[in-house]
């Protein structure tokens, strides 16, 4: 069962009939070092810790997120760690999720900055993103400006909006 859960949440149907399909999501545990976990909680979602293997947050037996910080994005392209992610969240869900987070108190922009590795290759951020698009075209991609931009967007996509 624990691998179930952990591998792509299949499981997950059975947990939230027990606890009420609306308020749950289940988030893996190395998101608890970031601060959307404790947003998502003050929103009233009941939030079940888990190992997974795919994917950050499972909103649904459907849907998926990937969460990234700007600078993991980077690091994630560059490693091919990025692609692999996703195909795993599409091999698993139906409606995988990237979800690009990134700081209130810096502009937004996808060009490589010196404080985030630098991307290799020719292809830009943009470019790479197209072609994940491209090659996924169930993956939803979504960008927050904050942990609390975040929860009112799982919310809503949990709401099925």
């Amino acid at each position: 069962e624990a691998a179930t859960n952990r591998r792509g949440g299949a499981n997950l149907k059975n947990l939230q009939a027990a606890r009420g399909a609306r308020g749950t999501i289940v988030v893996d545990m190395r998101e608890f070092r970031s601060g959307l976990p404790s947003q998502l909680h003050a929103r009233g979602f009941e939030i079940v810790p888990v190992t997974l293997e795919v994917g950050d947050y499972v909103l649904t037996p459907q849907l998926c997120v990937e969460r990234k910080s700007v600078q993991d994005l980077f690091q994630s392209f560059n490693s091919g760690r990025l692609f692999s992610q996703v195909e795993a969240m599409a091999r698993h869900y139906p409606q995988p999720a990237l979800l690009i987070e990134f700081a209130r108190a810096q502009p937004f922009t996808l060009i490589s900055h010196p404080q985030h590795s630098t991307l290799q290759g020719q292809m830009g951020v943009t470019e790479r993103l197209s072609l994940l698009a491209i090659h996924f075209p169930a993956l939803r991609i979504f960008w927050c400006r904050s942990p609390q931009v975040t929860a009112v967007l799982f919310e809503a996509l949990k709401e099925g909006r």
